[in-house]
């Protein structure tokens, strides 16, 4: 039997004026969406509305709904029941760099809502960022070194391994607090590990007398507060190398997913490149070392700061 999509207005357009005519009106594309297993691409847009548009005191009940359909075997119910503690951990970054889908009927449309979300695709934009600049350095310098922190699944150095195997004289250096994040990730790059070394400690605490060409971390700085991430700065240059560079990632104040996130309690310190410019100077940084990038969405931005 084919579903049948029910029209029903947008949240956020009065129709009758009467707050509980809203209500009615989310409460009935809910229950539409639960039979459904989940949005079809054309509710996509009412859903986000409806999103967007919840008022404080709405977000519980509706962050609830959710919960009482949605379990950890879903990408929306993972997010919510944080089986790790924490928003946007390990597990669920591999899931979107994969575009993993759960195929059961009653999750699959949440899945698929999910991953094509804007902020799930700058994920995975970031990815293929990092696999062409590490890429680019290894054209320089054969011998390259690679310190990444915060490394989560680690899902990012398998593919650029796996993708230039030729490659046998890089070196990366992981930095995780989460021992399970460690833990995946030494499984995942088994045959790699020769390369590969893993340090499960705190960021703010790790220490190394080597020199990189390299400090990468593309998801952990835009948890930090802005004294914490200018710390970091100042901390990490001195581990560069000659004409090294370091390049960190944040979220953008122009993330269109930032709501949906902040429902599922994965919440981030949002920065514009101004934002990401003027920690850098305030971290002690000659401007002229100082530049901005992003991914192709602009949604994930890069600040990069190169050794002189």
């Amino acid at each position: 039997m084919e579903n049948q999509v029910i029209s029903l207005p947008f949240f956020g357009v009065k129709t009758i004026g009467f707050e509980t005519d809203r209500e009615e009106q989310v409460s009935e594309f809910f229950d539409y969406l639960v039979k459904n297993g989940g949005p079809d691409p054309e509710d996509y847009e009412k859903f986000i509305s409806i999103v967007n548009n919840l008022n404080p005191s709405e977000i519980i009940d509706f962050r609830d709904r959710l919960k009482r359909i949605l379990k950890s075997d879903s990408l929306i119910g993972h997010g919510l029941i944080k089986p790790y503690g924490y928003g946007g951990d390990f597990e669920l970054i591999n899931k979107i760099y994969q575009f993993h889908v759960n195929e059961d009927i009653r999750i699959k449309n949440w899945d698929l809502f999910f991953q094509n979300q804007p902020g799930a695709n700058a994920v995975r934009n970031r990815k293929d960022f990092f696999i062409k600049y590490c890429n680019k350095l290894v054209s320089r310098k054969q011998d390259a070194k690679i310190l990444i922190l915060g490394s989560g699944p680690a899902t990012d150095v398998h593919e650029f391994l796996s993708r230039y195997p030729g490659n046998n004289n890089i070196s990366f250096e992981l930095v995780d607090y989460d021992q399970a994040a460690i833990d995946f990730s030494m499984k995942k790059n088994e045959k790699f590990n020769s390369r590969i070394s893993y340090n499960r400690i705190n960021a703010l605490r790790f220490t190394s007398y080597t020199q990189y060409d390299l400090v990468w971390s593309a998801g952990m700085f835009d948890y930090f507060k802005d004294k914490h991430f200018s710390f970091l700065i100042r901390k990490y240059i001195s581990f560069l190398s000659d004409g090294g560079e370091m390049v960190i990632g944040n979220f953008s104040t122009k993330n269109p997913s930032q709501r949906f996130m902040e429902l599922i309690e994965w919440c981030l310190n949002l920065r514009t490149e101004s934002d990401l410019f003027r920690l850098a100077v305030d971290a002690g940084i000659d401007k002229e070392m100082v530049s901005i990038d992003k991914e192709p969405l602009g949604i994930n931005l890069f600040l990069k700061i190169r050794q002189k």
